[in-house]
Order: structure tokens, then sequence, then C-alpha cells
């Protein structure tokens, strides 16, 4: 049986992801094409934005203590944990690809729907 607070953690990721696919079904209404092309825009920039940071120390050129910690804690894992590491970064890697490419097809077909219609 589940716990509580993982139940809870469920019906949030829920809440946010119905209010996410009603924010993009308001967006697609109220400006048809350019909004998908939008929506594409958007997904792009986050699976580039994820594909960037890479798991990696994220914070301020002004604090490279996180990036020094970052290598410290690297040099003292085990050849396991490196492994464990390396795939979690290769998965991240492919769903960052995943999104990049339907972000750019979402933009694509926006575009040239807006396009079509316009001319």
């Amino acid at each position: 049986m589940a716990s509580t607070g993982r139940v809870l953690m469920i019906w949030i990721a829920i809440a946010g992801w119905a209010c996410a696919a009603a924010l993009a079904a308001l967006l697609i209404s109220l400006l048809g094409f350019f909004g998908i092309a939008l929506l594409g825009v958007t997904t792009w920039f986050v699976g580039t934005r994820i594909d960037l940071e890479k798991g990696g120390a994220v914070g301020h050129e002004l604090t490279p203590e996180l990036y020094a910690r970052q290598i410290e804690a690297q040099h003292g894992m085990t050849r396991a944990e490196r492994a464990a590491l390396r795939t979690e970064q290769s998965m991240t890697a492919h769903v960052a690809q995943f999104f990049r490419q339907i972000g750019i097809g979402l933009t694509a077909i926006g575009l040239g729907g807006f396009f079509l219609y316009q001319l």
C-alpha cells in the first residue's frame, strides 16, 4: 500500500498535468495554429534546457563551489555509482532529445498552418 505522502504527490502531479493541458488547450483555441507553434517553441526550449544542464550543478557563475563539490562527489563515487550516473544521464539525454523533436514538429506544424491560412 502506498504511503499518504506518495499518494499526495501523485495527485499533485495529476493536477499539474491537468492544468498544463487546460492551458495548452486554451492557448490553441485562442491563437489557433500560432498557439500550436508557441506550444512547440516552449517544448523545444524545455528539452534544450534539460539537455544543457545534464544533471550537473546549476547555479550562478559567482558560485564556483557548486561545481567543485560536484567534481569532488564524482571522484568519490564507486565504479557502479559512476555507471549508474552515466546511465541516468543517458536516459535524460534521450528524453530531452525526444521532447526537442516533438517541439520542432509542433513548431513546424503551427507555423506552417499559420502561414497557410494567412495567404
